[in-house]
């Protein structure tokens, strides 16, 4: 089942966009790229790994399923979902649709999910936790019931389209998704439900990679701007000194631009300070949910961000070594998937590793 160009060829798949790919023709080694397959398969900590894709270059140069039964199946992306879904609020702001920065009701007349005034901006970064106002206290909303749950009727409300026709329309045709891939609830329902194909979500990374422009047919669909915006640390903590030790229970020495979780951009997760829960010098603070046993190992560059659902459902992109990663599957205890995937990442372009990106 294992489809590596080095010892198979060139394979086809019912997918025509891509190819498989010697490692070589991108400067990697046939055997590094072999062995961080095999780490990703024979790991103990991601159990249960369905595929595995590497893309450098525009290249497709590692295809590995378990099965070839997984080669069109439709995985469910679970928490991967919730990027998608960014991405649709990307380019509603592309084409001057969505104010970003505006109240969500004052401008569009969805009520807010907290009570207090929110944005799409503060929806998205998921700093409206707090009781008081937004950028209070960070939560992720897994299930899409505590704030996600307005995005889809705040789309519509901007653009008067539905969210399933213009997915359908500007990604799903345009990226050339499969048959395979659907999103049932895309008009109600942001936080989850997206389902398709390993290369399915490898083209969506690639879309990011190449900062919202598919290059294949030169079509930019999300601004550039904006896909920074998506990638990178979003909330302040508001009011850190005179609410941290009181209301808050946070520490009083809290600083003024500590981001309430430097781990997190617009829906979409990112390794700001590599091997570790804290922020970095330009982003301080402390991660949220980011476990220790899915940090990424320290010498992976800190520009690299996550598309992640629950099961070890991972799409990962490095923009400074140009790869998309993706890995799909059913590992129950799925926090070191992703530190897994970074391992493999190291071994298979460890002088990009050796690089170490700062962000």
């Amino acid at each position: 089942a294992g489809l590596l160009a080095t010892s198979l060829g060139t394979q086809a798949s019912a997918d025509h966009f891509w190819t498989l790919e010697k490692p070589s023709s991108v400067g990697l080694s046939d055997e590094n790229v072999r062995g961080a397959v095999d780490h990703v398969f024979n790991s103990q900590d991601a159990a249960v790994r369905d595929c595995f894709l590497v893309v450098k270059d525009g290249k497709l140069i590692a295809e590995h399923y378990s099965s070839e039964f997984y080669r069109d199946f439709s995985h469910e992306g679970n928490s991967i979902t919730k990027s998608l879904g960014a991405l649709l609020v990307g380019w509603a702001v592309t084409n001057n649709f969505l104010d970003m920065d505006a109240d969500i009701t004052k401008t569009y007349n969805v009520p807010s999910p907290r009570p207090y005034p929110v944005t799409t901006r503060q929806v998205l970064a998921q700093s409206v936790a707090g009781v008081h106002e937004a950028n209070e206290a960070w939560a992720y909303d897994a299930g899409g019931t505590m704030w996600l749950h307005v995005l889809p009727d705040v789309f519509y409300q901007a653009t008067g389209r539905r969210p399933s026709s213009v997915w359908n329309e500007h990604f799903a045709q345009i990226l050339g998704l499969s048959e395979e891939f659907s999103w049932p609830s895309v008009d109600i329902n942001w936080a989850t439900g997206s389902e398709g194909t390993c290369r399915d979500y490898a083209k969506i990374g690639q879309l990011l990679l190449d900062r919202g422009t598919w290059r294949p047919s030169s079509i930019r669909i999300i601004s550039s701007s904006f896909i920074d915006e998506m990638t990178r640390p979003q909330s302040r903590l508001a009011h850190p000194v005179d609410w941290a030790s009181n209301i808050r229970g946070r520490s009083a020495s809290a600083s003024a631009n500590a981001y309430l979780n430097p781990c997190y951009g617009l829906l979409t997760w990112l390794n700001t300070n590599p091997g570790s829960d804290r922020g970095s010098d330009k982003y301080p603070g402390t991660c949220q949910m980011w476990d220790e046993r899915c940090w990424l190992p320290s010498n992976t560059p800190s520009d690299l961000f996550i598309l992640s659902g629950v099961l070890g459902q991972d799409t990962i992109v490095i923009p400074s070594l140009n790869i998309v990663l993706v890995s799909l599957g059913t590992t129950a205890d799925d926090y070191p998937v992703q530190r897994v995937l970074g391992e493999a990442l190291c071994m298979l372009d460890p002088a990009g590793c050796s690089q170490n990106i700062a962000v």
